[in-house]
């Protein structure tokens, strides 16, 4: 039994009558960890943890996933947002934590503040009557509609970073005391910026030497780049190997967007780059719920299926929740609605003319209307400039997502 004062520190449970309180607070427990002690997320997917002080740093097998102190914004959520194998929490301050039986948080319906996010859960395309898996993702997407999937969260550097990008008066130095704080995403900056994508021969080894140099907008795109591989670690093989494909279509994507917007006049490479990279964050959702389900973890015919029918809405939900603007949310949302009307050319039509070109540089073949029929093809002028034959271009660009794979996307 807990004091209910404890739960009132966190958002997840202000709104419950005092009933409700009673019994959570009887059946919750208050746990202390010392410095180094473990808690296996695994060994935790009965119960659901939230810190109450202390810190942790979130890790996996493979490095840091995310630091995670009280106090902040990131505790009002619970410690583990996935149970996977291989996932746990080190405690680097003493650390205070609440545990309480899943099913009793079931039973009062608490979604971690999903029902208060105003997400456009009902924006779903209308699916096709005839499809042979037609219950399949209407279940699936049932499971979005009604809260019961937890969307994936920035980890809080990331969010710090995101946020102090946004203020005008931001300098090189600052930005770089910020940004030491992850020493993951502090070494493939300055990997990054070594690259043949921004490298000028002379090899740097510092983060501010990095920032000045590739720029405060290609900072947040490999930021971004960087957290994309840990938001969710999953069990089977067939959602593993998924996962692994969606981190190199992304970073694909983004830098062929970034080599188009050099050359349509009135478009930045950087947010280019940005537009590509999360075009397909809604696939992540999907194979959380699919790592646990045998029907999509083990069949992959029925997992492709509600990737494509679902990723594009999920996809806006999940930018929406991270507080992204509207044209990047709008752009994830439309990025596979080859016929889509706008009145002049934008980032969206920078991204479908990209996933038309990412065969040609080692990715999938993607359905939809041939590159010369495709409407954002000739909004964006780009009939006179024919990068499918030029050969020199195309290899250029398939050695720098070579590149950013490794760098951004290997395990440490």
């Amino acid at each position: 039994m807990i004091d209910i004062k404890h739960l009132l520190a966190f958002d997840d449970f202000k709104d419950l009558d005092d009933v409700a309180l009673v019994d959570i607070s009887n059946n919750a427990e208050s746990i202390n960890y010392q410095v180094n002690d473990r808690i296996i997320a695994e060994k935790e997917a009965k119960n659901t943890l939230y810190l109450v002080r202390g810190a942790f740093d979130i890790q996996t097998s493979g490095g840091v996933h995310q630091s995670m102190s009280a106090e902040t914004e990131r505790a009002q959520h619970p410690v583990f947002t996935s149970h996977a194998a291989g996932l746990y929490a080190r405690c680097i301050l003493p650390t205070h934590v609440i545990q309480i039986e899943k099913s009793i948080i079931d039973k009062y319906g608490i979604r971690h503040q999903r029902d208060k996010d105003n997400l456009d859960y009902d924006d779903f395309e209308t699916l096709v009557a005839g499809n042979a898996n037609l219950k399949l993702v209407q279940d699936i997407t049932q499971l979005f509609k009604s809260n019961a999937v937890t969307l994936p969260s920035l980890p809080e550097i990331a969010l710090h970073i995101n946020a102090e990008l946004n203020n005008s008066n931001l300098g090189t130095t600052r930005l770089a005391q910020i940004i030491q704080m992850d020493p993951i995403i502090t070494a493939r900056i300055v990997q990054v910026a070594n690259s043949a994508m921004y490298g000028s021969g002379q090899k740097i080894d510092s983060i501010q030497t990095a920032i000045a140099r590739i720029g405060l907008d290609s900072i947040r795109n490999i930021v971004m780049g960087v957290v994309l591989r840990d938001l969710f670690m999953p069990n089977t093989e067939l959602v593993v190997n998924k996962m692994t494909q969606f981190y190199e279509h992304s970073i694909r994507t983004g830098v062929i967007c970034y080599e188009l917007a050099k050359q349509v006049p009135g478009f930045q490479p950087e947010r280019a780059f940005l537009f590509g990279l999360l075009h397909d964050i809604g696939i992540i959702p999907i194979l959380v719920v699919a790592d646990t389900r045998d029907d999509l973890a083990h069949k992959a015919g029925n997992l492709e299926i509600v990737i494509d029918q679902l990723k594009s809405y999920i996809g806006g939900m999940v930018l929406q929740q991270w507080k992204f603007d509207k044209e990047l949310i709008e752009s994830a949302k439309h990025a596979y609605h080859w016929e889509r009307h706008v009145d002049k050319a934008d980032y969206c039509d920078l991204v479908q003319v990209a996933l038309k070109h990412s065969h040609l540089l080692g990715g999938d073949k993607i359905g939809g209307p041939e590159l010369f029929d495709l409407a954002a093809f000739k909004r964006l002028g780009l009939e006179d400039i024919n990068m499918v034959d030029n050969i020199k271009t195309l290899k250029r660009i398939s050695i720098r997502i070579s590149e950013l794979i490794k760098m951004i996307c290997k395990a440490d």
